[in-house]
């Protein structure tokens, strides 16, 4: 019986030594084992941040498809409400409407199955008993995205939805539906809205600051990066504990590095060339 609770104990612990550019660091075998380190320190509100998978990357599983199926199940029964960047078009705008996706679309440059993988997330939080949200846009919300020429105004679009990301998260907590260590509200979209400590000029598009003063330090940021598509990433470049975790993950490790009190970056292993063929 021992040597089976030493030999559990040892499967989901982090390798031991490991340093990140001298930030806090630990390395798993599996993303779950990852998770479960950040929801130990049981986050009133969890706001998961994905680096983006754009059009012409490497054909790897995304960030939003490994949170849905790695991470995701380790809700259950567990987190009280799902915020997902994200809304819902129904034409009632018109001619705006259609303008501003296809604006949002050029602008993102993300690839077509992003939709449906935001779409696999919800439909299976819904079935694990976790309420869903999503974005409610109304048509001056679409028009105030578009500058004068018809194309996306970033600046505008970044300020609308962080707005409207911080409302929903308040109003959640407000009603009682989630927002407590024992009951986690977790919201998932890009990996700007949920910075704790944004960069120098990005401080109106993070809700970070406002939601951890909101919930009495409560709040958790966590960044998803896949290696494939964050390798030559401008910002993360100069971070001193980036290269470092990138070599771990290039050896099939899963990183977990601390930054700063508050904020997590999980590192995926770097795929192999069976598993991208199996995409």
């Amino acid at each position: 019986m021992l040597a089976s609770v030493v030999a559990a104990v040892l499967l989901v612990a982090p390798d031991a030594g490991v340093t990140c550019g001298g930030a806090p660091c630990r390395a798993f075998t599996s993303a779950k084992d990852a998770f479960a380190q950040v929801l130990a320190e049981r986050p009133a509100i969890l706001a998961v941040g994905e680096y983006h998978q754009l059009e012409g990357q490497p054909k790897v599983p995304s960030g939003v498809r490994r949170f849905t199926r790695e991470l995701l199940p380790s809700l259950k029964g567990r987190a009280g409400s799902l915020i997902v960047e994200t809304w819902m078009v129904n034409g009632r705008c018109g001619e705006v409407e259609k303008q501003s996706q296809a604006a949002v679309k050029q602008t993102t440059k993300r690839p077509d199955e992003t939709e449906d993988e935001v779409t696999a997330l919800l439909s299976l939080s819904y079935a694990m008993g976790i309420a869903n949200h999503i974005l409610i846009l109304s048509c001056d919300d679409y028009r105030s995205m578009l500058d004068g020429a018809g194309a996306l105004d970033v600046e505008k679009t970044l300020l609308m939805v962080r707005e409207k990301l911080e409302e929903k998260a308040l109003e959640v907590r407000e009603k009682g539906e989630a927002g407590t260590p024992d009951k986690p509200l977790v919201l998932f979209g890009g990996a700007l809205h949920n910075d704790l400590h944004p960069a120098k000029g990005d401080e109106a598009y993070a809700f970070g600051r406002a939601l951890s003063e909101a919930s009495d330090g409560g709040y958790a940021e966590l960044d998803l990066l896949v290696p494939e598509f964050v390798s030559d990433d401008p910002e993360l470049l100069p971070q001193p504990w980036f290269q470092d975790a990138l070599a771990l993950a290039a050896k099939g490790k899963v990183v977990l590095v601390t930054p700063s009190p508050g904020t997590w970056r999980l590192v995926f292993p770097k795929s192999t060339a069976k598993s991208k063929a199996k995409r």
